[in-house]
């Protein structure tokens, strides 16, 4: 795949063009640029310049790179590297060719179509693979880490060209080693696509 970059660099990463915005960051996609002419596309997260300003929001986006670090599965987004230039911090994440379960159920709703039931339930098994594979997280003494994603969607449901199903965004996961703690009574996630206990505000596990 070739792509033209925008020749705007972030330590060695050349910027090509905007991916996405969310809550807390940006996602672009760059071309990590190395020596003799190695080149490698990803994915960097970058948080919003004001928000860099904010040490909370700095907290949660380390705790995020921490953690998704620590997941090693097919199922699950892959992080490179947490890195820094001059004062702005950015996630490294592998490059994914395809798109999410919410951009798939838009194109086939435009057609009146409707997901076949069987690809629907490949789809929630191969997430579920990858959540099992977040649940099961320990630190490095065997302690379970306690890390619950809290916002599973469409939106953060990926399928590649290549038929693999990957979980994204986990910036606001909890985990019982936490920095930063949602608030009681503060609910985070999609309403639509919560459990009733997340809805409640009750622990989640």
């Amino acid at each position: 795949m070739t792509v033209s970059g925008s020749g705007t660099m972030l330590g060695r990463y050349e910027i090509i063009g905007d991916l996405a915005v969310g809550g807390m960051a940006e996602i672009v996609l760059a071309r990590l640029v190395g020596p003799s002419g190695f080149e490698r596309l990803v994915v960097l997260k970058r948080i919003f310049p004001h928000l860099a300003k904010d040490p909370e929001f700095v907290t949660m986006f380390l705790d995020e790179a921490r953690t998704v670090a620590r997941i090693n599965h097919p199922n699950v987004v892959q992080v490179h590297e947490l890195a820094q230039h001059e004062a702005e911090l950015f996630l490294a994440m592998e490059y994914l060719e395809g798109e999410t379960v919410s951009g798939l159920l838009r194109r086939l709703w435009s057609a009146d179509k409707r997901l076949e039931p069987a690809l629907a339930a490949h789809l929630v098994a191969e997430a579920c693979r990858g959540l099992q594979a977040a649940h099961d997280l320990t630190d490095d003494e065997g302690i379970p880490v306690g890390l619950v994603h809290r916002d599973v969607s469409p939106q953060n449901v990926f399928i590649t060209y290549a038929g693999a199903v990957k979980i994204l965004d986990f910036g606001i996961a909890k985990l019982d080693s936490r920095s930063t703690k949602t608030e009681p009574g503060q609910i985070k996630g999609k309403f639509a696509y919560m459990s009733p206990e997340q809805c409640a505000g009750k622990n989640l596990d």
